[in-house]
């Protein structure tokens, strides 16, 4: 059986892809890249917000152009939790609904008679993700996860140490920790923040050299985290702090638990880490914000203390707390959102040229048909990435890099050696 696999929306949804992969794979199905190959497609959906059903929507409709000779598409994952009813009312041509917790359930539909074997098949190149945790108990005014996935749920240590043992043996060097809430890890099953000694625990497997952490909330950054950041030499020195907003009415209204005073206070703990890069994301819009709260965080985030800003539109998300609120103009949102991005473009700008003419240590994800790396200050698929024109290098390597330019978002570099541990080919 040819089995082929999409997997649409954040990091947490291609770590459920990859083991679903790798369960088929496991069970002597054939993972094929290409639709027109396969005997059997799946949907690995997004439901978070509008734009994430829509494209759920595009997906389905483009992966049933397809289903002809006996094909069948499942669809699996956000959408189906939050969407279902309407999802299979909608197209009843899909083979199958599964909702994130029936993963095992649509692995036995599509392959009934083989061994329950669980396995990852990683779809990426010397870095991997780890998710640590699922679901969410911040219950934030905008934000649906809590209901599609449930409240907060750590995983065991010995699981998730077992796990990086594997993909480290198979040439992952760099773990992504990723969950909705990295920093709270541990307190449903310790009843205190673990994050420090997880980290403290994955660094003693040896041919893992870096590891990272993103989704930190403010609130729960313990000095336990920035003091193994700042000494654990295989914690990178880099960590995503999503604020949403700086104005403490704002940040209360969105019910984060945080106020501006905290944030400022996290922030220069942080920033007490030499070479420290620090990522966050920000919502753009939301109800009952006024001008004068929109240009308090275009001034915050101008100070500069952010190497890299995602910036997201405000979604009205129908069983929120928010969608309760009166709404701001779309129009008015559009404008300050256009705003807020000139202010990004400019600053990475900034910050990207500065970085020219430095030499860093670069892990190479991908050489096809350009060699693209990232360096311990940015983050895969989010940030910056790295350009390298040299066909000696080669995917899943460390190499040392000489900034040389810059190339719209993206950086440009050349080999400057080899860098330890490595060899050339």
């Amino acid at each position: 059986m040819k089995v082929n696999l999409v997997s649409l929306g954040c990091p947490k949804n291609l770590v459920d892809s990859e083991r679903i992969l790798g369960a088929f794979g496991a069970r002597g199905a054939v993972i094929t890249a290409l639709a027109e190959d396969c005997d059997v497609m799946i949907l690995n959906t997004c439901g978070f917000i509008k734009p994430a059903i829509e494209e759920t929507e595009h997906e389905i409709q483009r992966a049933i152009q397809t289903l002809n000779n006996g094909k069948r598409l499942f669809v699996v994952g956000c959408a189906v939790n939050r969407y279902g009813t309407e999802l299979r009312r909608k197209y009843p041509q899909v083979s199958g609904w599964f909702k994130i917790q029936e993963e095992r359930e649509l692995i036995s539909a599509v392959m009934p008679e083989t061994s329950d074997v669980q396995a990852r098949l990683p779809t990426t190149a010397g870095y991997a993700y780890l998710k640590i945790s699922e679901g969410c108990s911040n219950c934030c005014a905008y934000c649906t996860i809590p209901s599609i996935k449930g409240s907060y749920r750590s995983f065991s240590a010995d699981v998730l140490l077992t796990e990086a043992r594997e993909l480290a043996s198979l040439g992952i060097k760099e773990l992504i920790l990723i969950g909705q809430d990295t920093s709270r890890y541990g307190t449903d099953i310790h009843g205190r923040p673990m994050l420090a000694s997880l980290l403290n625990d994955l660094s003693t497997i040896p041919d893992i050299e870096w590891l990272r952490v993103m989704y930190a909330h403010p609130r729960t950054i313990t000095n336990d985290i920035i003091e193994t950041i700042k000494q654990n030499q295989k914690v990178c020195k880099y960590i995503d702090i999503p604020i949403q907003h700086i104005n403490s009415r704002i940040l209360r209204l969105m019910n984060r638990g945080t106020s501006r005073d905290l944030i400022e206070g996290v922030i220069a703990s942080l920033r007490s880490i030499p070479g420290i890069s620090i990522r966050t994301t920000i919502i753009i819009g939301f109800p009952g914000e006024t001008d004068g709260e929109f240009n308090e965080l275009m001034e915050f985030i101008s100070y500069g203390y952010f190497d890299w800003v995602g910036v997201f539109p405000y979604y009205c998300e129908h069983g929120t707390d928010a969608a309760k609120m009166k709404q701001l103009p779309v129009s008015t949102i559009r404008k300050r959102y256009e705003t807020a991005i000139a202010l990004q473009q400019r600053l990475l700008l900034q910050s990207n040229e500065e970085r020219c003419g430095r030499e860093y240590r670069v892990l190479i994800h991908t050489c096809e048909p350009n060699c693209l790396g990232h360096a311990e200050f940015c983050a895969p698929d989010i940030d910056s990435q790295i350009h390298v024109a040299d066909r000696r290098l080669r995917p899943g390597r460390f190499y040392d890099i000489k900034l040389t330019g810059t190339m719209g978002s993206d950086l440009q570099g050349k080999l400057i050696r080899v860098a330890r541990k490595e060899t050339l080919p």
